[in-house]
């Protein structure tokens, strides 16, 4: 029999799925054009489900001369009308479109609009430098932690370039250093010349030292967006085997760069290709678009950069996701990116939501009662205790049977912005030990220090005792008190109902704890009065 608290919310699942609306976002590039289909629900939660992926090339030939070649403009308006075909047959009618950098600087741009509207019946806004700045900014602003810093999107045919403080947007600029336009205007030699890699980056080093607001300080962060910058942080993770696939909020050191710069720089681009991690369609382009980031990195005076797989796309969906602020002087920011990253995700699989916050009141308050004399727990593990136990049931939505690992693979692709790789890790490891198993760091451990075992498996434990506590799911553990000795713990169970479930399954899974705090556990339960 399904009881009240889940039909509540089947309830409000359905009613979520009602309500759940799509919009495609249509970004045309000067490399590459993009479809995205987002599906949301307003202020609730969102999900890419989507994507179409083209490679017109428009700015191809304009470092010579500011003018989209016939050729360019014939596939570029061939992917617009794919693109509005997609959209009519997937039933999408809300659509964003926006031209960047190779349109917006194109002499003959009006015959490409015109051919765009007339032949795919798409309407093209063009954005300014400053809007594309800005639309890079908010997904920056929405998937990251970022409070003070420095947000470089590369593009095809510009490079923007925002300073962030306090979570705002206090300067911003577009700069014509795309990585097709500085490939084509300075590294013609395949391989490139030792004097043509000079040339350009003597010519980046001057466009940035004229913005004297172009300068980094202690605290402050360095993100990087775009395909290049991501190509390059999937070169350096292949060269060094890092252990996590995932590439927001991934940390490329400037030694990493100039290694990847030198193997780059001797490399014909058909040798390039079969680099691994390399795409072949930015074979050509990969070198030039790695030194405008590095040239960067220096010039602010960054020795690292982290990556941000969102930008322009993701940024004019958050505009409408979080709501048009323009015409009250509000910047769409979500108010804490971590909480809303792990709600998100927690929304668009479909959580139990009286179950989780259940768990994550009794996890939390075991984790608050441990002598820290007790504990291996670091600063702001108690967050990510929370996020575990939130989402420690989102495998249930493929299935039942080994649910805890389907959470930990869903957990470890969804990346959770706003949380480092590491902290990902963790999280996605708690839920995979939250049912049985002796928790390890297994193939993440490079991540870690060897102490952070010991961490993890304190944190596992708590989580997997609460979730036997709530084994019926009836929520009839009330309250935890625990108290800890030198030789020994006991956790008094306050209860409402019937007790026999929850005392036995934690008397079955009482081992672990017992194996993360070194000391037998005793559990006694108490009816509340």
């Amino acid at each position: 029999m399904i009881d009240s608290k889940h039909l509540l919310e089947l309830h409000e699942i359905q009613e979520a799925e009602r309500m759940a609306q799509r919009v495609a976002v249509i970004d045309m590039g000067s490399n590459s054009f993009r479809l995205v289909v987002f599906e949301y629900v307003p202020g609730v939660s969102f999900k890419e489900v989507d994507e179409v992926r083209e490679n017109p090339r428009l700015s191809e030939g304009m470092a010579e001369m500011p003018v989209m070649r016939q050729s360019a403009i014939d596939r570029g308006v061939r992917a617009a009308q794919i693109y509005a075909a997609y959209c009519r047959a997937s039933g999408i009618d809300d659509i964003i479109c926006v031209g960047t950098s190779a349109i917006r600087d194109a002499e003959n741009r009006s015959r490409f609009l015109q051919r765009v509207q007339d032949e795919a019946g798409l309407a093209v806004r063009v954005l300014s430098g400053e809007e594309e700045a800005y639309y890079a900014y908010l997904a920056a602003a929405n998937s990251m932690t970022l409070r003070d810093g420095l947000v470089l999107n590369l593009g095809g045919g510009s490079l923007e370039i925002v300073r962030v403080e306090d979570r705002r947007s206090v300067e911003a600029t577009s700069l014509p250093l795309g990585a097709v336009r500085m490939t084509e205007a300075f590294l013609t030699g395949d391989p490139p010349t030792s004097k043509q890699i000079e040339k350009l980056t003597e010519h980046v080093q001057t466009e940035l030292a004229q913005l004297d607001w172009f300068r980094g300080r202690s605290g402050m962060q360095m993100i990087g967006q775009g395909g290049t910058l991501r190509l390059i942080a999937r070169l350096v993770q292949k060269r060094n085997d890092y252990p996590l696939d995932i590439l927001h909020g991934f940390e490329v050191a400037d030694a990493q760069i100039e290694s990847v710069r030198k193997e780059l720089a001797k490399l014909s681009v058909s040798a390039r290709t079969k680099l691994a991690g390399m795409k072949p369609d930015r074979a050509d382009i990969s070198l030039g678009g790695l030194i405008v980031m590095q040239e960067a990195m220096h010039v602010a005076g960054f020795d690292k950069m982290t990556i941000c797989v969102q930008g322009l796309r993701e940024g004019l969906f958050y505009e409408r996701f979080l709501g048009d602020g323009a015409a009250k002087n509000v910047t769409p920011l979500l108010e804490d990116v971590r909480r809303e990253s792990v709600m998100n995700l927690a929304h668009n699989y479909r959580y139990q939501e009286h179950h989780a916050q259940h768990i994550a009141m009794l996890t939390l308050s075991m984790f608050d009662q441990i002598p820290q004399a007790f504990s291996a727990c670091k600063e702001g593990d108690r967050e990510l205790l929370w996020a575990a136990s939130i989402l420690h049931d989102i495998g249930m939505t493929i299935d039942y049977h080994d649910h805890h690992k389907h959470g930990a693979y869903l957990i470890l692709n969804d990346a959770l912005p706003g949380f480092s790789q590491p902290e990902v890790a963790l999280i996605a490891l708690m839920v995979r030990y939250h049912r049985k198993g002796n928790p390890t760091l297994d193939e993440f451990a490079p991540l870690f220090e060897h102490e952070d075992e010991h961490r993890l498996l304190q944190m596992a434990a708590l989580l997997r005792l609460a979730e036997q506590l709530d084994r019926s799911r009836d929520g009839a553990a009330r309250a935890i008190e625990l108290r800890m000795t030198a030789d020994s713990a006991i956790i008094k169970v306050t209860f409402r109902g019937d007790e026999q479930v929850l005392v036995w399954a934690a008397q079955n899974h009482r081992d672990v704890f017992e194996q993360a705090f070194g000391m037998p556990l005793e559990i006694v339960a108490v009816p509340e009065t």
